[in-house]
């Protein structure tokens, strides 16, 4: 078993190995990994006593592996953009945001605010374009490349807010990472290429601490959405589901296509939202957002199949947990 193995971390700053140097001060890393690029982020927590450690620059790339002594895994590169310091005691935390990719120049990029408009194109060929820009590849599932979208404003919005916001409306999530601007269906664990992202298995013996949320909020059975039927000059309905009660979106949609995908992926959101998990267990670093937990041990309710929404691993003095959020799956 992993818990049984000794915990082990290693950092390079700007190409330099600098776990020796910064081991007798470590006191935490944290790092978090969420749907999305916005919310991934690493966390380093060192005492700074006798102000002993040179100040990081804002900037500096972090490349993390975490693990077991042996069998540490590559986790990321991040980008330092914030340093705080405190005491007593004298505490220094580095905060870094995952970047991109090799070059972390295109995390920046990605966040740069734009003022344009997108005549109406696939997502395949929007995802393109913004991809061309900042050298990455674009990575985005069959099932949502070929959807036709409405004319686009980008208005102060930067392309990676840009991105998200588009792919949620049809049920996805954008996301940077390895020099891939990958968009995939959300809460599937599809991988680009629609095969199935690897499942974790966990029974209550290995240690694990577990919280379910069944959420008593609205259940939806159908949703309704608006289009606007410019040859009939009129405002028609879509619909997804049968039965009561019903969810009306006010918003009007440009086409059929949209308003029938936007109730779809409503729909999906609102079953998806009815239970919640949060587990802590021993150290997994092959467990990411976007994959498959299946739970056996526990009672029913718990045991069965979740998606995971976040994963935060966290290695102290006291050992390595993982903890890991979920939702039922689709």
């Amino acid at each position: 078993m992993a818990d049984t193995f000794r915990p082990s971390y290693r950092i390079e700053a700007n190409g330099n190995d600098i776990t020796a140097a910064i081991r007798q001060r470590f006191i935490s890393m944290t790092l978090t990994d969420e749907a999305g690029i916005a919310s991934d982020c690493m966390t380093l927590e060192l005492d700074d006593s006798g102000a002993g450690i040179n100040l990081p620059a804002t900037g500096a790339e972090l490349r993390v592996w975490l693990g077991y002594e042996g069998a540490a895994r590559f986790m990321g590169l991040y980008v330092v953009d914030e340093i705080e310091l405190k005491g007593p005691p004298d505490r220094m935390t580095i905060t870094a945001k995952a970047a991109p990719m090799k070059d972390s120049k295109a995390y920046t990029a990605l966040h740069t605010q734009h003022n344009r408009s997108w005549t109406p194109r696939t997502l395949g060929d929007l995802a393109a374009s913004i991809a061309a820009e900042h050298g990455l590849t674009p990575a985005v599932s069959p099932a949502l490349a070929s959807h036709t979208l409405p004319h686009l404003d980008q208005a102060d919005e930067s392309n990676m807010n840009l991105l998200t916001r588009v792919a949620k409306s049809v049920g996805g999530i954008a996301k940077a990472n390895d020099g891939k601007l990958i968009i995939v269906p959300q809460g599937e664990g599809k991988t680009i290429s629609g095969k199935s992202m690897p499942t974790v298995s966990i029974a209550r013996t290995s240690g694990t601490s577990h919280s379910v949320k069944l959420i008593g909020r609205q259940d939806y059975k159908r949703v309704v959405t608006v289009w606007r039927d410019t040859n009939a000059a009129q405002d028609k309905e879509a619909t997804a589901g049968e039965g009561e009660p019903v969810r009306r979106i006010r918003h009007v949609y440009p086409d059929q296509a949209a308003a029938e995908k936007a109730a779809q992926t409503s729909l999906e959101a609102y079953r998806r939202g009815k239970s919640t998990l949060s587990v802590s267990l021993p150290g997994r670093t092959e467990l990411a957002a976007e994959g498959r937990l299946i739970l056996s041990g526990f009672r029913s309710g718990v045991n069965g199949e979740w998606s995971i929404t976040r994963v935060t691993h966290k290695m102290s003095a006291g050992g390595y947990v993982t903890d890991v959020e979920g939702e039922v799956p689709k």
